[in-house]
């Protein structure tokens, strides 16, 4: 078996590298409808967990403002809330991805450090790895000092392993040894028991996975992808990119599972549309995952949000306003299963607006002006809109186009009825066709409303 093993992890990292660039599923298209209904049924069935955790990432204690200690207070206290009103009432891990400080000193250690004394009960085990932000002060010798626990982690948690990597020598970076480290300890968990999940972290993403990991990510993501992707019963957890919990990319599945363990501090988004990808009110941002596991292996994730005091919604606008979000990984060990995959995004619907919505455009002075919409539909999620002015006169100049593209704010809950964006550089007296078109998250464009507007004479 040892044999067997090492000859496809040879292969892997090539295999995995092209799966990564050309978002190839094990998953056929035409299945994915039928694992997606298959889910939703499976989670009416009765559901029992024997491990429970809560993941989280990127919570950048600060010696100078108490805003992120208060919010990992509320989530232990939350999550063990939650554990007692369940019949296994109890928390067995925390898991924390990195950048637990957000710089690394001493006084930032001690906060954290006296928040797990008093928050912590006995029982809960604490697994953490490093992220960029504690290199900034003390570096590795302070995080062992103060953590007292190994940069590279090996942990047994209620018979389920968990393995965690440290940034080396710094910042987002994993050596060579370090990915064969992680193969070595794969392989051990694997024999212990086949079956099983294999739960696994490190602070940024693998590259072209879960949501913001083509703009962050571990700059060791080939090495990680291949190790992981000789285990299918691999679960990933990541953070660094502070990407929100409720963007369905969030989760990603191919030949093993990846997720992106949110943020305490503030959100960021992906590098693909608009020209800020740190949003309006971005400090609105406190989610972090419960992970539960039953008897027969299956794995149970809702992402949590501190600010609302709830388990998340589903982004889409045309479910439930009340319908939480869950993922179920029902057969870690079989990549077949997946449903998280990329055929997701083959078989996206396209969003709309309803009949009898429509634009307006009031004058902002100084050649702007201020174009308001209604937010449009989708059975998954709206991710932003494209609005763009044309020159009626030059329709055919690019020059004369201006686009501008922002978030639908799906991130915050509830999400806004209506949206607003104020654009310049319009030509006084000029007559614009308006038109704002809405994008899925894999920027699948819908039709846009439609309107024209003369800009005001200075």
């Amino acid at each position: 078996m040892e044999i067997i093993r090492r000859i496809f992890a040879a292969l892997a990292v090539p295999l995995a590298l092209i799966m990564l660039v050309t978002g190839l599923s094990f998953v056929p298209k035409s299945k994915q409808e039928k694992l997606e209904a298959a889910v939703e049924a499976e989670l009416q069935e009765d559901f029992q967990p024997v491990l429970r955790f809560v993941v989280a990432s990127d919570v950048h204690i600060m010696e100078n403002d108490p805003t992120n200690t208060e919010r990992l207070r509320q989530m232990l206290d939350t999550a063990y809330r939650y554990a007692e009103s369940q019949d296994y009432a109890s928390l067995d891990a925390v898991v924390l991805c990195g950048d637990n400080c957000n710089t690394g000193s001493d006084g930032e250690y001690d906060i954290l450090n006296s928040v797990f004394e008093e928050k912590l009960r006995e029982g809960t085990e604490l697994f953490t790895v490093m992220g960029n932000h504690e290199f900034a002060r003390t570096g590795h010798e302070g995080y062992v000092r103060h953590m007292g626990q190994p940069l590279d982690r090996h942990a047994v948690i209620k018979g389920f392993h968990f393995i965690g990597l440290s940034p080396d020598p710094d910042d987002t970076k994993h050596t060579l040894k370090q990915a064969d480290w992680m193969a070595r300890e794969l392989n051990k968990a694997a024999d212990d028991d086949p079956k099983k999940p294999i739960f696994t972290l490190q602070h940024g993403h693998i590259w072209n996975t879960v949501y913001v990991s083509r703009s962050w990510h571990t700059q060791a993501f080939i090495q990680l992808h291949g190790a992981y992707s000789v285990y299918p019963q691999v679960i990933n957890f990541s953070g660094h990119s502070h990407g929100p919990l409720n963007n369905p990319i969030n989760i990603w599945q191919n030949n093993y599972t990846t997720l992106g363990a949110g943020t305490l501090n503030y959100f960021e988004m992906e590098r693909d549309i608009g020209d800020n990808t740190v949003p309006a009110g971005a400090r609105n941002a406190a989610q972090f995952l419960f992970v539960e596991v039953d008897e027969a292996n299956r794995v149970l994730i809702r992402p949590f949000n501190l600010l609302t005091d709830a388990f998340m919604k589903t982004p889409s606008t045309t479910d439930d306003p009340e319908k939480e979000l869950k993922w179920l990984i029902s057969d870690p060990t079989d990549p077949l299963s997946f449903s998280y995959t990329s055929a997701r995004k083959k078989t996206a619907s396209t969003p709309y607006f309803e009949d009898g919505d429509a634009a307006t455009c009031e004058d902002a002075g100084e050649g702007k002006v201020t174009v308001a919409f209604p937010q449009a539909e989708d059975d998954v999620c709206v991710y932003g809109y494209r609005i763009t002015l044309t020159d009626t006169a030059h329709p055919r100049d690019k020059g004369k186009k201006i686009v501008k593209e922002i978030y639908s704010e799906y991130y915050f809950e509830p999400r806004p009825e209506t949206l607003s964006c104020t654009i310049d550089g319009l030509v006084p007296g000029t007559e614009y066709k308006v038109t704002v078109a809405p994008l899925n998250v894999w920027l699948k464009e819908g039709a846009p409303l439609t309107l024209t507007y003369t800009a005001a004479q200075s």
